[in-house]
């Protein structure tokens, strides 16, 4: 009886032990991060230049989603994010940031390029073909609909958070319009 009750209790840690070793790989398996695959997306930036994974994943990212056409949101967004590179002051060159294009087959790269003069200089405008925007957009978790407003118009429905990745691509949060500057600047300042 001795024999059977203490190989009991080994066979319960034992099992103990591998449901546990078996959630913490599970967890680390679906941590939400940028696309380590990048690269090969072929995506251009406002500025013509191939946008690469080392770039990205070298520095802590902010990334907002939207489109050149947008009428409010994403010029408020932008601009939102223009006075946090300015409110980091030199903080502001150890992130990179990101303004990612929803619609591809309109936002082309010297489009992009001229809106994005609007704001500030430090935001990266970043396009691609639309298989490839639509592979790194569904990485990335965004949410976008096209929405017909005739048979030759459109407009988009998308994700207006900002994203925050810290250096190496891993999600740290996010940020809302609506959010404090204080704590805005706090969440970003902690990853640099």
């Amino acid at each position: 009886n001795k024999k059977i009750f203490i190989l009991s209790i080994v066979i319960v840690i034992i099992l103990v032990i591998n449901i546990l070793y078996l959630s913490l790989n599970k967890k680390n398996d679906n941590k939400f991060s940028i696309n380590k695959e990048l690269t090969y997306l072929n995506l251009t930036t406002n500025q013509g230049i191939h946008l690469k994974t080392e770039e990205v994943l070298g520095s802590p990212s902010i990334f907002f989603f939207g489109f050149l056409n947008c009428p409010d949101i994403c010029p408020n967004t932008l601009m939102k994010i223009s006075e946090i590179i300015t409110k980091l002051g030199d903080k502001s060159k150890k992130v990179n940031f990101y303004f990612v294009t929803v619609d591809p087959e309109r936002d082309k790269v010297d489009d992009m390029n001229k809106y994005l003069t609007n704001f500030s200089k430090e935001i990266i405008g970043v396009t691609g073909s639309p298989n490839n925007i639509k592979k790194f957009l569904k990485t990335m978790h965004v949410y976008y609909e096209k929405i017909y407003l005739d048979e030759n118009f459109y407009t988009l429905d998308h994700s207006s958070q900002i994203f925050i990745f810290k250096k190496k691509g891993d999600f740290f949060g996010t940020i809302s319009l609506e959010e404090d500057e204080l704590i805005v600047l706090k969440k970003i300042k902690s990853i640099i």
